[in-house]
Formats: structure tokens, C-alpha cells, sequence
């Protein structure tokens, strides 16, 4: 588990969120504006953008409240009814958290936590899926989300990214053009076989599937019994089939927005 990397990406998430506003908002210059037209006239908002900072947002709260929920503090609450000796029944009762559903304040608040995420039984996932996401927000902010990469290019092996809209994709290196659907549909084939750690899918299929993957959704399948559990990594991490993946992905719409209020956390 690496602690300190996990701890230097959550103390950077407060200057990622500013950006990816920024960029959100088109306020930067990353990539060409969302939608077919030009980028003069392109809607002021971009989708990958807002996704990812979306996704992030996601992983934090849920790790936030795994983590209170397996170390925080419990009272004993009478349950008004009486054992066989008479004795009182009680029950432990998790205290509330209160923690504005803000990126900067649950990223400051797992930063206060460290000794509970090394003593998690699954801190080894929620380092995974927490330097993820933050490096996906990096992307967001230092990349054009907007495009849709498509592998490299059979002629003289460049890698090939198309804009959503278009049915073709043009190599800027040997000039030649290719049809996109059929690019993606052989780079998902060649990967079906291939054994992943949840981590590692959210890494490369988003790119390929055209809609984002974290490690935590992955894993959420796994629990519901959706994808099955294959031979961990060295690292003792279970791997899945990345076309059980690719399936369930394919067959799950996509979400279109996920927050998580200050309730939920609690």
C-alpha cells in the first residue's frame, strides 16, 4: 500500500478541482469543445470533464464513509427491551458524520485518517481507487476528453484519437483513414481474454468503452455478483476477465451524474 502517494494526491485535489472547473467551464484551452460544431460556436461545457471531477467525487464519499463506518466511534443505545437476566439490551450506534459533501473537504478529511486507512481491511483498494481517479482528473485537465481514442493506426502504428461524432478517423502521421467503430470493436476483442485488477481496468477501458470506469464501480459489480472474481494479482488483488467487464459495461447505461449529500455520508 502506498500511503504516501495516496497522501500527496489528496492534498493535490484541492488545486485538481479548480481546474477541472476551469476546465469544465471552458474557461482552458484543453481539447475542442463538446459537440459537432465548431469550436467557435461549441457548447461551453465539457462532458468528460465534468464525468471525471463526477467519478471523483464518487470514490471519495464512498470511501469516506467506509472508513467511518468501520472505525468510527459507536455509543451504546438502549433498545428499550430486556434480556432473559434481566440486563437491559443495548446496540452500538455509529455516531453521525458530519462533513460537507465537498471534494476539498473529503479529501482534507481522509488526510486526517491515514493510521484508518492502513488498518482497513480493503486499504489496498481504496489506495487503488483514489490515486485513479485523481490521475483521470489529471488527464481530464492536461488532455482533450472530448476525444475518443481509437488504438493505433494499422498503417504506421500512431496512436489515433476521432472526435464522438465521427464515423471515420484521420492518421496525422501517414495521412491514411480508418473507421472508427471497427478500430475500437478490434482493440475491445484483443482485450477480452486478458485477466485485470479492477484498478487496472478503470485505467484502460474507459478510453476504449467511450464512458468512464472507476476501479469502485468495477468492484460494486463484483459484489453484486455481475463479474467473477479470478486469480489475484502478486499483489494479492483480485483480477476479473476484462470481457466480463466489457459486457457488463456495455449493458449498464451510463451515468449521468453522481453526488452524494451530506445524509449520505452520514
Amino acid at each position: 500500500m502506498c500511503l504516501g502517494r495516496l497522501l500527496g494526491d489528496l492534498f493535490a485535489v484541492a488545486e485538481l478541482v479548480d481546474d477541472l472547473d476551469a476546465t469544465i467551464s471552458r474557461q482552458t484551452s484543453t481539447g475542442q469543445r463538446v459537440g459537432s460544431r465548431s469550436a467557435e460556436t461549441g457548447l461551453p461545457f465539457n462532458v468528460g470533464a465534468a464525468e471525471v471531477r463526477d467519478d471523483l467525487r464518487n470514490t471519495l464519499s464512498t470511501w469516506v464513509r467506509d472508513l467511518w463506518e468501520t472505525h468510527g466511534p459507536r455509543r451504546e443505545v438502549p433498545t428499550g427491551e430486556t434480556a432473559p437476566d434481566g440486563s437491559p439490551v443495548v446496540v452500538a450506534e455509529l455516531d453521525a458524520l458530519y462533513l460537507d459533501d465537498t471534494l476539498h473537504e473529503m479529501a482534507a478529511w481522509l488526510r486526517r485518517h491515514p493510521t484508518w486507512v492502513e488498518h482497513h481491511p480493503a486499504g489496498g483498494e481504496l489506495v487503488d481507487e483514489i490515486t485513479d481517479a485523481v490521475e483521470r482528473a489529471r488527464r481530464a485537465v492536461d488532455l482533450p476528453p472530448a476525444l475518443v481514442f481509437c488504438g493505433p493506426c494499422p498503417d504506421c502504428g500512431a496512436d489515433l484519437y476521432a472526435h464522438p461524432d465521427r464515423a471515420t478517423v484521420g492518421c496525422r502521421e501517414c495521412e491514411s483513414r480508418h473507421e472508427v467503430e471497427a478500430l475500437r470493436a478490434a482493440l475491445l476483442d484483443a482485450a477480452r481474454g486478458h485477466l485485470a485488477t479492477a484498478a487496472e481496468v478503470s485505467l484502460a477501458l474507459p478510453r476504449l468503452l467511450g464512458r468512464t470506469l472507476s476501479a469502485n464501480t468495477v468492484r460494486t459489480w463484483a459484489r453484486a455478483g455481475k463479474l467473477t472474481r479470478r486469480e489475484p494479482d502478486d499483489r494479492g488483488r483480485p483480477r476479473f476477465l476484462v470481457g466480463e467487464v466489457i459486457d457488463v459495461a456495455l449493458a449498464t447505461p451510463t451515468r449521468k451524474r453522481v453526488t452524494r449529500d451530506v445524509a449520505e455520508l452520514a
